[in-house]
């Protein structure tokens, strides 16, 4: 153990960069997390750290965060497919702890509340209809209970509580989808992707419909096909321009395939056509610092410091890209107001 620490301790932090990078590249997500924690880690007590080194490692984490969160959100959903509400709410709460991702964190709020309000209808409904051979016994503690919380919650439930989770009028419009097309997202959310893909397509040969070609673009970007969730997301667009997964969907895709200029297009549009636009301003003041404009960073976080949903997370954005500027005061000013959710 000793030597293992010696032979740590003499490790600058691009060893730990390099390390997370390789990690990151495999896919490896929480080991990249902890290699780029590491990294951070010495940076800061090292004399060679600058504001520009540090924000790039924390990019890094908040990158893994949410990779880590898309992948528990994955589960969450497969949980909750499978009626297994505890586990569901344990992949939650998990995203809610890594991810910074405003999407992803409404996303899983949603599902959360939606678990609570479900959780205590049941625990209401038990009280009520509690016969005498059942009293005294743990609501969900035994075998038999679960079978009853599973039969309780269909399958038509659980992806009706998905669907609740989508911004704007999608809800109504994917809970009138059609049968197959609820198939298609049972397999989906059940993890068989290439299932569900033949399912999607099946139904795109007899119509044009944006919510098809979103889920489709969604499945080939998995495949590892950008250009085609591109070519995808362009068409749904086509046939939809408000709507807002396509959007965010395109948004996100130029950001992680390197075309940040375009990305900022895209919520220009969405900012301009009030769709997510508050979603859209995280978004563009992430992508902002990602591509090293401060300035524009800080812009786009502070029309958020009115929002009731965003403010304390844009000024945490905020504060440090301030201090960069040499503008103490304000970022003092933000940290005391927002950092401890005072009003």
């Amino acid at each position: 153990m000793f030597l293992k620490k010696l032979f740590t301790f003499g490790k600058d932090y691009n060893h730990y960069l390099e390390k997370g990078d390789r990690y990151l590249a495999d896919e490896r997500f929480a080991d990249a997390r902890n290699a780029y924690g590491e990294a951070l880690e010495k940076i800061e007590a090292s004399g060679e750290a600058t504001p520009s080194r540090i924000e790039a490692v924390r990019q890094k984490i908040a990158l893994t965060g949410n990779m880590l969160g898309r992948l528990n959100l994955v589960e969450a959903e497969y949980a909750l497919s499978s009626g297994d509400r505890i586990k569901a709410g344990e992949h939650l709460r998990i995203i809610m702890d890594l991810a910074d991702d405003p999407t992803l964190r409404e996303r899983s709020e949603r599902l959360l509340i939606g678990l609570d309000t479900e959780a205590s209808e049941m625990t209401h409904d038990t009280a009520v209809t509690t016969c005498g051979s059942c009293e005294g016994r743990a609501v969900g503690t035994g075998d038999d209970d679960q079978h009853a919380l599973d039969d309780t919650i269909t399958k038509e439930d659980r992806l009706a509580l998905y669907f609740q989770t989508l911004p704007g009028d999608l809800p109504e419009r994917y809970a009138g989808m059609g049968e197959e097309f609820a198939r298609g997202c049972h397999l989906n959310l059940a993890g068989d992707e290439e299932a569900a893909l033949r399912v999607f397509e099946g139904l795109s040969l007899d119509t044009d419909n944006d919510i098809l070609n979103y889920e489709k673009a969604i499945l080939s970007y998995h495949k590892g096909d950008s250009g085609k969730c591109e070519q995808l997301l362009l068409e749904a667009l086509g046939l939809n321009p408000a709507n807002p997964l396509c959007t965010i969907g395109l948004a996100q895709l130029y950001t992680e395939i390197g075309r940040g200029p375009e990305a900022l297009q895209v919520l220009e549009r969405m900012i301009a056509s009030d769709l997510l636009p508050e979603q859209a301003r995280m978004m563009q003041g992430e992508l902002y610092t990602l591509l090293q404009d401060e300035p524009n960073a800080v812009e786009s976080y502070s029309k958020l410091l009115t929002s009731p949903k965003f403010a304390r997370e844009a000024a945490e954005r905020i504060v440090p890209l301030l201090e960069r500027q040499g503008r103490n005061e304000e970022a003092a000013y933000l940290v005391k107001k927002y950092a401890k959710g005072c009003c």
